[in-house]
C-alpha cells in the first residue's frame, strides 16, 4: 500500500482532539440537560407536595373552625362563652376528629409560634375539666405543628355585638360587647417566609346540638336556660 493511501485511511492527532472535543461538548450538554431535568423532577413534587399539604390543612381548619361551639364555662355565673379571638392567635371549643385522639369536644387554640427564628402554626388541644373556668389548661398542652415557615398569621371575626347592629369585620372578638356570641364568619391568613401567601380563609361555624346552652339562632347567641 502507498504512503498516499495509508495517510488517507487514519486520523490525524488535531482530527482526534476535534472529536474528542466534541464528544465532550455533547456529553456536557447531556449531563446539563439531565440535571435539569432531576431539578424540575424534584420542583414538581415539591409543589404537588406543598399544595397537598395546603389543601389537608385547610381542610383540617375548616372542619375544626366550622366545629365552634358555643360553649360556655359551668362554674362561672355569667354566660360567657369560651371562645377568644385575637388578631394572632384564636382560643375556641371544638371537636376533633377521632384518629388525633379520643372523642369529645376541647379546648383549642392556634397561633404562631418562632422555634429557633422559625415560624410555625401551632395548635394546641386538651379535654377540658369539670370546673374549668378559662383556657389555662391550654398553656401546658402539646403542641402540634401545623406548619413550618410561617411569617405571618392573622384572624378576623364578622359579625355583631347586638341583634340591630350592622355586621362587620373585627380583629378582636370575645371581649365586653362580643363575649356571649360567636362570629357569623372567621376569617384565616397565612404567609410563608418564600413570600408565598394562602388564598383566604372562610369558615362560617355550624352551631351543633351539643352546645352547653340555650341557643338563640336568631341572635347567635347564648342566652340563659
Amino acid at each position: 500500500m502507498s504512503p498516499d493511501k495509508q495517510r488517507m485511511t487514519g486520523f490525524t492527532l488535531l482530527e482526534l482532539l476535534i472529536a474528542m472535543s466534541l464528544l465532550g461538548f455533547i456529553l456536557a450538554l447531556l449531563f446539563g440537560g439531565m440535571r435539569l431535568g432531576a431539578r424540575s423532577w424534584d420542583a414538581g413534587e415539591m409543589r404537588a407536595e406543598n399544595s397537598t399539604h395546603l389543601a389537608l390543612l385547610q381542610g383540617f381548619l375548616r372542619r375544626e373552625l366550622s366545629q365552634v361551639t358555643p360553649f360556655h364555662w359551668k362554674k362561672k355565673a355569667d354566660m360567657n362563652l369560651a371562645f377568644i379571638g385575637q388578631p394572632d392567635s384564636l382560643k375556641l371549643v371544638a371537636p376533633i376528629a377521632v384518629r388525633l385522639g379520643p372523642g369529645g369536644l376541647f379546648l383549642i387554640s392556634l397561633e404562631l409560634v418562632q422555634d429557633k427564628d422559625i415560624g410555625q402554626l401551632v395548635m394546641r388541644r386538651v379535654i377540658p375539666e369539670a370546673d374549668s373556668v378559662d383556657f389555662t389548661a391550654l398553656e401546658n398542652a402539646e403542641k402540634v405543628v401545623l406548619a413550618d415557615h410561617v411569617e405571618e398569621l392573622s384572624f378576623a371575626y364578622f359579625g355583631t355585638d347586638t341583634k340591630d347592629a350592622e355586621p362587620q369585620w373585627r380583629d378582636q372578638w370575645g371581649n365586653r360587647d362580643t363575649q356571649q356570641r360567636l362570629p357569623y364568619l372567621i376569617r384565616v391568613r397565612v404567609k410563608f417566609s418564600n413570600g408565598r401567601v394562602w388564598p383566604d380563609l372562610v369558615v362560617a361555624p355550624l352551631i351543633g346540638s351539643d352546645t352547653g346552652c340555650m341557643w338563640d339562632n336568631s341572635t347567635n347567641r347564648c342566652m340563659s336556660e
